[in-house]
Formats: C-alpha cells, sequence, structure tokens
C-alpha cells in the first residue's frame, strides 16, 4: 500500500513520557503524517498512555488494540503486553512472548516501519534504560527514512540514546524542544 504521508515512531522506555510530551506539545494539531508511540511496559500491567496523551495533545489518539488502518493526523499508541507491526499500512497488533527476557518491541515496530514505509519512515529515540531500537533504527536508515536521537544530555534515561549514536549514525541528536521543530521541517517538505 503506497501512501503520501510520512510515519513517524517514537520508542521510548524509562524516562521518555515528558519528552514525549514535550515534542507533542510542539507539533501543530493538523499533520500529514501519522505517529506511533511504542514504548517499554510490563506484560501485564495496564497502560493510561492513551488516556494521558489524549488530555496533552491534540491529535486524535488512537488505542490500538487489533488492526488498525494507518492514516494522517492520528497518533496510535500501543497497549501493555503487545508488539506492534506495520504491514501493509495497517498497524497488527500481537502478543509479546511471556517468557521474553529482553524487550525488543522498538526494533520490531521499527523494523517493520522501515519494511512498510521505506523512505517515509521517521524513527525517533528517546529516553529508555536499555539497548532496543538500534536493528530498527539501522533498517529505516538502509530504506532511506530519517532516524532522530534525543540529546543524552536531556534524557532521565541516557543509556538507549547513547547505545544509538555510539553504534549507528542517527542524522540528528537534538533536545525534544528541537526534535519538534525537526519533525515540522521534515512533515512539510
Amino acid at each position: 500500500m503506497q501512501n503520501d504521508f510520512k510515519i513517524v515512531g517514537f520508542g521510548l522506555s524509562a524516562g521518555g513520557m515528558n519528552p514525549l510530551l514535550e515534542i507533542l506539545e510542539g507539533l501543530p494539531p493538523v499533520l500529514n503524517a501519522a505517529m506511533v508511540v511504542v514504548l517499554h511496559l510490563p506484560i501485564n500491567a495496564p497502560s493510561k498512555m492513551h488516556q494521558i496523551l489524549s488530555q496533552k495533545t491534540e491529535l486524535d489518539v488512537v488505542a490500538v488494540s487489533t488492526i488498525e488502518l494507518v492514516e494522517p493526523g492520528k497518533l496510535y499508541v500501543m497497549d501493555a503486553g503487545k508488539e506492534l507491526r506495520l504491514l501493509n499500512g495497517f498497524l497488527e497488533v500481537r502478543e509479546r512472548d511471556q517468557n521474553e527476557k529482553i524487550n525488543k518491541t522498538i526494533d520490531i515496530f521499527f523494523r517493520s516501519l522501515a519494511a512498510d514505509a521505506g523512505s517515509r519512515s521517521i524513527g525517533v529515540i528517546l529516553s529508555g534504560a536499555g539497548y532496543d531500537g538500534l536493528e530498527g533504527a539501522r533498517d529505516i536508515e538502509d530504506a532511506k527514512g530519517i532516524v532522530i536521537v534525543q540529546d543524552p544530555e536531556t534524557a532521565q534515561f541516557p543509556l538507549m540514546p547513547k547505545n544509538l549514536i555510539a553504534n549507528d549514525h542517527p542524522d540528528y541528536v537534538l533536545t525534544p524542544a528541537n526534535i519538534s521543530n525537526k519533525l515540522i521541517d521534515h512533515l512539510s517538505s
């Protein structure tokens, strides 16, 4: 399925909520892009991400529970204990493996984003204590998409951004406010 709008994937873990909110507050309410939030959550913990984001942005926030068609102007949020994949313009939900030791939900989504959206994909890595996101970021770059990383100096938990910077070549390393500005630049071109 070929669309003309870009798809932005936000990957975050510990300490990533405040930067995400700052970025979203800096974006205009109408965008010709879809946004997907993929975060590390315990498998059996309930998620209030949908409610929190609905109160903080004018974008239409969609909690993805089964299969959703990806449309511009919407912000999609995964549920706890799930994984998201993009396939033929649809977000598909899968259960995470209960025995999984390392959470790779960001890599899983970013890899599918690169495969499905190609050069229309933008991956944003925010604060986190893990190593997730590196493989998916490489796939986005290989597909001629864009990778943006939160400046580790501004991250509460800088391990995830630092790992990506040390082992990859992100297009931009920026503060959350500057991430908003860079997204506006790329989404309007």
